[in-house]
């Protein structure tokens, strides 16, 4: 992002329409709607924002609906509502409360979610903690990957990771009680809760009540819970 110049401020109340380009400071307040091509140091959206095209912001807040057509960069994303990005998005940290749907892939170092992600491709992170629902549809690859499941069934492909945690967290509304299926789940020390998954493989594996696994490919050590459903055992 280019520095080197003073850039101006762009300020949106009620609704308005605006061009891209570079800016220091995107400001919405009601509906609005920016161009292709949109440069910002720091954008707050306070309402229901829409860019028409790619994105590259350093500090991004969302209080309400936003719309990013293409791709979106930000160092750090705050998210306090609906985020949906139709191509891929790339970050330094993300916190989300709310909905955050990524149509191509996503990669950054750290994620918190409190809801639901969707990612339409892979993605990638040193740490994810989500609190609610998540749905990749290739692989969520993670040093650090702690899933409670909240409501509904989350779906991934393939999840690899140095330490795995899936474990059941019911919310105060009666929805129905989260569950996790995957292909393939891959790590150095795995705990999983109320997981369908064809194989695990790890050097450290539990499993913990409500699974339904196919085959245990095991390194070191490995346990099941009396209420889950192994099909194999394989030390490796």
């Amino acid at each position: 992002m280019e520095t080197t110049k003073k850039l101006s401020h762009l300020k949106m109340y009620g609704a308005g329409h605006a061009s891209g380009g570079s800016y220091q400071n995107v400001s919405i307040k009601g509906e609005g709607t920016v161009g292709e091509g949109l440069q910002s140091e720091r954008c707050r959206i306070f309402g229901t924002g829409l860019f028409l095209g790619d994105a590259e912001i350093n500090r991004l807040k969302i209080f309400g609906e936003h719309e990013v057509a293409g791709d979106l960069s930000a160092r750090s994303a705050n998210v306090m509502g609906t985020l949906k990005v139709g191509g891929s998005m790339r970050f330094a940290t993300m916190r989300l409360k709310g909905l955050a749907e990524i149509g191509g892939g996503a990669a950054g170092e750290q994620c918190h979610i409190k809801g639901s992600l969707t990612v339409g491709g892979d993605c990638e992170t040193e740490l994810l903690h989500v609190t609610g629902c998540i749905n990749v549809a290739g692989l969520l690859n993670a040093g650090d990957v702690n899933i409670h499941l909240r409501y509904d069934r989350s779906r991934v492909k393939e999840i690899g990771g140095t330490s795995i945690t899936v474990r059941r967290k019911p919310g105060f509304l009666k929805r129905k009680a989260g569950t996790l299926s995957a292909e393939l789940i891959e790590g150095d020390a795995i705990y999983l809760e109320y997981t369908e998954a064809d194989i695990v493989r790890g050097k450290h594996v539990e499993i913990g009540p409500g699974c339904k696994i196919g085959k245990i490919e095991y390194q070191t050590s490995c346990k099941s819970h009396e209420k889950s459903t192994v099909q194999e055992h394989i030390q490796m």
